[in-house]
């Protein structure tokens, strides 16, 4: 669901400020940058009364969901590896018998990531062994959708600066944000000046002297 979809759901069911919230629908439907405190106001709307989730974890709704999604596989492999194990406890055939299904639901499961993977693009999330990671909810994005943006840094003591590029290599967006217990979060809307072009954009995440990069691609 886009950002203007969210706003139009919130003006229709008046959920908040309603004349405020077309002015920020009218300002982003003409490809212009809204303030951070217009943006924290239409999170806040969305997160009451569309999705009822809290905005202030260190990573974002989106992000939340990606992990989930991810983690389930080897999650129901360790399932079906714990009940053969249980099953091999009290009745040595039928443990023999789960081992081989658990062994055949675990290649199942491996050629459904494979599939899933070579579908997507070559979106790999960086890792947090890294000095500092960065990553975001999706691998592409449409204009005016939102981008949630999480990383993790070694350091607390130092900002972090975030920055997109465009097709072109333009630096088109750029925050600086403060690590909390070595994670940092915000939010930026895909669109406006410098989104122009379709293809690959690149984010980029620096810190003293470390620094990390990761790509995704936007659709206008």
């Amino acid at each position: 669901m886009t950002f203007i979809t969210d706003l139009d759901d919130l003006i229709r069911y008046r959920h908040g400020d309603v004349k405020k919230l077309r002015e920020i629908r009218d300002t982003v439907r003409h490809d212009n940058f809204i303030t951070t405190d217009d943006k924290n106001y239409v999170e806040s709307l969305i997160t009451t009364h569309l999705k009822n989730q809290p905005l202030d974890r260190s990573l974002s709704p989106k992000q939340s969901d990606t992990k989930i999604k991810l983690q389930a596989k080897p999650t129901t492999s360790s399932s079906s590896k714990s009940d053969s194990a249980s099953n091999f406890s009290s009745n040595k055939k039928i443990a023999v018998f789960s081992g081989v299904a658990a062994a055949i639901a675990i290649i199942v499961i491996a050629g459904f990531t494979i599939t899933n993977q070579t579908d997507t693009m070559d979106f790999v999330p960086t890792t947090t062994t890294e000095p500092i990671s960065v990553n975001v909810d999706q691998s592409t994005y449409q204009k005016a959708d939102i981008i949630s943006i999480s990383g993790v840094s070694s350091s607390n003591a130092e900002p972090v600066e975030l920055s997109i590029e465009n097709t072109n290599g333009i630096k088109i967006w750029n925050e600086i944000i403060n690590p909390m217990h070595g994670e940092f979060s915000t939010l930026v809307i895909a669109g406006g000046g410098g989104w122009e072009n379709e293809g690959v954009y690149t984010l980029k995440v620096k810190q003293d002297d470390s620094a990390n990069k990761i790509e995704f691609k936007f659709v206008a």
